[in-house]
């Protein structure tokens, strides 16, 4: 006997495999928690509601919250150090902490992966597969970030750096001057400097701040200040020379990485181009060539 699929039921199959897997995990989660007390119960404050929030994220988010403390407990401190690093390196987007990144993704999985089973028993593979990349969205969205807010602090580097050099040669110390600069320029790179500094009035070391600063950023323009700054700091070189020095070399860098940029642009403006222009041409061109030649496809289409 054969059963047919309806789109409604191929549906409720999705969907009632989606719940059946979130409850199996859940109830895994009950079973292996550890029993709380009276004394472990922390009244956190009300959350503040995220107005920048994507409305996809939002309703993942809402999905995905009863599994949050599973998830948190899954993935281990290790990991939630890595996620933590991956947030603070997009400049934490919309508040995201790790715990909300964890609910998102438990809401991404069971939302997306319900909908894309039920593409899969309704006998769209290709409409399954593209739901199921939808799972990814806030990771992909954590990328476009981090690389967006390093293009920023490329451009926004040379200028703070002759501004700072400015600054400490006028007499102030580094902290001092460093905590007016970046409340003189606003932006990225600015922000990034007033993290460190707060780390530092918390009672960590300069070297440590600034070590964790490079760790948040993949810029090497960055990268290359934090470390001469720390072997000035080393060898006792005059901090305002060794500014406006490293200055000059971000400002070579920074011509030279809008180079290549422009050089990367060149292929992808050209299959752009390509891919627009070539189909259209070409129709252009072989409508021109049957109209012209008078050919009677009277015989093929009856």
């Amino acid at each position: 006997m054969n059963i047919v699929l309806t789109p409604l039921l191929a549906l409720l199959l999705g969907l009632a495999g989606a719940l059946s897997v979130g409850l199996f995990f859940w109830g895994v989660y009950l079973m292996t928690r550890k029993s709380d007390v009276a004394g472990d119960f922390v009244i956190e404050p009300p959350k503040k509601k995220q107005d920048g929030t994507f409305v996809l994220h939002r309703v993942t988010e809402l999905i995905g919250r009863p599994f949050g403390p599973m998830v948190m407990d899954w993935i281990g401190e290790e990991q939630q150090a890595r996620i933590r690093l991956r947030i603070d390196s997009a400049g934490r987007p919309e508040g995201l902490t790790v715990r909300r990144y964890a609910q998102r993704k438990a809401g991404e999985v069971l939302l997306y992966g319900g909908v894309g089973l039920f593409f899969l028993f309704d006998g769209s593979p290709v409409f399954a597969v593209v739901i199921l990349a939808f799972s990814l969205l806030t990771d992909i969205s954590l990328y476009s970030a981090k690389q967006q807010r390093q293009d920023e602090i490329q451009k926004q580097l040379p200028d703070f750096l002759d501004v700072l050099a400015v600054t400490v040669g006028s007499g102030l110390a580094f902290r001092q001057a460093l905590s007016r600069v970046a409340d003189s320029m606003p932006g990225v790179l600015a922000s990034e400097f007033r993290f460190a500094l707060h780390q530092m009035e918390l009672g960590t070391s300069r070297r440590e701040a600034f070590g964790a600063l490079r760790r948040r950023n993949s810029n090497e323009s960055l990268g290359r200040f934090v470390t001469a700054l720390q072997q000035a700091e080393e060898l006792g070189a005059p901090l305002s020379q060794t500014l406006q020095s490293i200055g000059q070399d971000m400002r070579r860098e920074d011509a030279q990485y809008l180079r290549r940029r422009a050089q990367r642009l060149n292929p992808r403006v050209t299959g752009v181009t390509a891919a627009t222009m070539l189909p259209g041409l070409l129709l252009l061109i072989g409508g021109g060539m049957f109209i012209g030649s008078d050919i009677d496809l009277s015989a093929i289409f009856g």
